[in-house]
Order: C-alpha cells, then structure tokens, then sequence
C-alpha cells in the first residue's frame, strides 16, 4: 500500500461523519501525523448538511472544533486551478458522473501536492490518490 502525502484534503463528507462522531478519532489521528487541509467551502457545505439537511444545530459546534484541526486555505489559493479540475472531475473514467461540485477539493490537492481524503469516487482517475478513512487509517496505522 503507498504511502499517504504529507497533507491531506478533507472533504465535506468527512467533516460531516466527524461532527456526528463516526470520524472524529481519524481525524485527529489524521493530524498527528499529516497536515489536513480543507476549504471554505466544504466547512461551509459541511455546516449547510449538518444545520440545514440534518437538522442537527447542535452539532455545529463539534463540528468547529474538527475544523480548528485543519487549515482552511484561502480560495485564491487554488482557484486559478478549478476550471482544470472540473474537466478532470467530468472526465475521470471511474466516475462519469459529470459533477464538478468538488473540483474546489482537487484544485487544493494539486496545489498542495496534497491526496484527498474522501468518501466520494468521483476524484478516482483525476490524477491525484483518494483515502476513504478505512484505508487512510490503515496505512498511516500501519
């Protein structure tokens, strides 16, 4: 098994399974020995499912704290990359799903020469490793 990129980009869904506990010691195990990344948007995605979709207000807080873990890096950071990382995203073979909804993840990853940790296949193919968070844990464990 190759070994996880010194920084890792979370994603919201992994955000959203921390807040609501089933990832919250992979996230700080994560930290202790990888620098975690994420952006603006997906805290912000990560708040709209919790607070509006789930209807779970009072995970917000928990959910904060996770973040204060990670580093949110400014938009103008990777933004010259999201239209190259959309049309990998809408080409990536495994996927073909057509959505560029996380191309903000992938032009981060590229940027930070950094993998993307996520529950998601749609960044399978786009040139950069994905983690779910049994296989991510099992490699840095290892």
């Amino acid at each position: 098994m190759r070994t996880p990129s010194a920084r890792i980009v979370v994603d919201a869904a992994v955000l959203v399974a921390a807040a609501r506990g089933r990832k919250i010691g992979a996230v700080s195990a994560a930290a202790a020995v990888r620098g975690l990344l994420t952006t603006a948007r997906a805290v912000e995605e990560a708040h709209r499912r919790i607070e509006l979709g789930m209807r779970l207000p009072a995970l917000i807080p928990v959910l904060d704290r996770i973040v204060e873990e990670l580093a949110v890096a400014p938009t103008a950071t990777y933004a010259p990359l999201i239209p190259a990382a959309e049309e990998a995203l809408r080409d990536a073979v495994p996927s073909r799903n057509g959505t560029t909804r996380d191309a903000h993840i992938l032009a981060l990853a590229w940027i930070a020469d950094a993998d993307i940790w996520s529950a998601d296949r749609d960044f399978a193919g786009a040139g950069v490793a994905s983690w779910s968070t049994a296989n991510l844990m099992c490699a840095l464990l290892a």
